[in-house]
């Protein structure tokens, strides 16, 4: 059935979102952001930035959050992911914004912002040293300032009118500001410095960003401030709103796949496997791949034979993901590739906050010791090895 509109609470709102992008833009950063708002269970006004046509529309992301939204404004500033141009102007809309908000009700008490998109810490820290009386609580989905691999990611920073009341912030509170002008080192830091909490989604990821931070002091505030809270997960009854028209075989077993492909985190391993497994077993599965670009894929699947056994096709609404998690037999999440580059694996994919709460068999490709290894999964086999793939893909045939 499809999502109900729910009107906007008639409380005026203390919390403030700062989001960059929120719904009902489709993007993970986004979802989790109304998780937390819808998580949390207080009105809210937020601000975010118009994304398209960046970011496509889902309308049903509203049943995540939008009943606790009072007030909402999608800033009209150019959609860039770090560039300092567009980060300037947002923070100027959205700073005038968000005080005329201040002003008009009861004065905010919490502020809460999300990066990835680094924009929506830099303008809740200017926020923050205006209204230093309101708790700001940071979330970070992933390193900002490294990539995947373990190296440096850079943007430049213009040393503005911006960059300089941010660095005078970070001094008085006690800490020296970044050397440099990298814009992913910034948004890190002034969360860092100046937040009342560090939300962190599991503890490598923690001890990763902390250990990159090369004065003692903020580590050890960092220490002080944070929290380790993993994506949260919704209720049943959000895995019943969607009604996909998608058929399955009853004569097989559906393991299904959701999300992009990176060059880190890919389907490789699962597809050597399947080119293997002895053809009796192979009749009995099929594998849904539902993604973004999947040509490559396609293309994949033809040069192996692998047309009788892989189905892939675009992304879904997020609705029907969810109502397509219960439908399935088993849920395939693999972790992105860091051995030999970091320390420890610091990524956690989002989406197994949602194929937890279907209550489908969940099978992981994890590397060892990562934070989804960690996890209650019901498959489990290592990156790279696809001898043990096939051992999980036996078992899913034969049960």
């Amino acid at each position: 059935m499809p999502a109900e509109p729910h009107p906007a609470p008639s409380t005026p709102a203390t919390d403030l979102v700062l989001s960059y992008c929120f719904p009902p833009y489709v993007d993970t950063a986004a979802i989790v952001a109304a998780k937390r708002v819808r998580a949390m269970g207080r009105p809210v006004d937020v601000i975010q930035n118009q994304m398209a046509p960046e970011r496509a529309v889902d309308e049903g992301l509203a049943s995540i959050a939008d009943h606790l939204v009072v007030r909402r404004n999608a800033i009209d500033s150019a959609t860039y992911f770090s560039a300092w141009k567009s980060i300037v102007r947002w923070c100027e809309l959205g700073l005038q914004q968000a005080l005329e908000w201040d002003r008009e009700g009861p004065g905010y008490e919490r502020v809460y912002s999300r990066a990835h998109f680094s924009a929506s810490h830099i303008l809740a820290a200017r926020f923050a040293l205006l209204r230093p009386g309101v708790r700001w609580t940071a979330e970070f989905s992933d390193p900002l300032s490294h990539d995947v691999r373990g190296e440096v990611r850079h943007a430049p920073a213009t040393d503005d009118a911006l960059l300089q009341v941010l660095e005078a912030g970070v001094r008085r509170a006690g800490f020296e500001p970044p050397t440099n002008r990298n814009v992913y080192e910034w948004a890190e830091v002034v969360a860092f410095a100046l937040a009342d909490e560090v939300l962190f989604t599991n503890a490598h990821q923690r001890d990763l960003m902390v250990d990159a931070v090369p004065d003692p002091a903020l580590r050890e505030r960092i220490l002080r401030v944070s929290t380790v809270s993993p994506h949260p997960t919704l209720e049943p009854t959000f895995y019943q709103m969607g009604d996909p028209a998608y058929e399955l075989d009853p004569g097989r077993r559906h393991i299904a796949y959701f999300g992009n492909f990176y060059a880190t985190r890919g389907m490789g391993t699962v597809l050597d496997a399947l080119e293997v497994l002895p053809q009796e077993q192979r009749d009995r599965l099929r594998l849904h791949v539902f993604a973004g670009r999947a040509e490559e894929l396609v293309s994949q699947v033809a040069r192996r034979g692998l047309q009788d056994v892989v189905r892939a096709g675009p992304f879904v609404s997020f609705l029907d993901f969810l109502a397509l998690c219960r439908r399935m037999d088993v849920l395939l999440v693999n972790d992105a590739l860091t051995s030999g580059m970091l320390p420890a694996n610091p990524f956690l994919p989002s989406k197994w906050s949602d194929y937890k709460g279907s209550g489908t068999p969940v099978w992981g490709i994890v590397e060892r010791g990562s934070i989804l290894d960690g996890q209650d999964l019901t498959y489990r086999s290592l990156v790279g090895y696809p001898s043990a793939a096939v051992q999980v893909l036996a078992q899913i045939a034969n049960s």
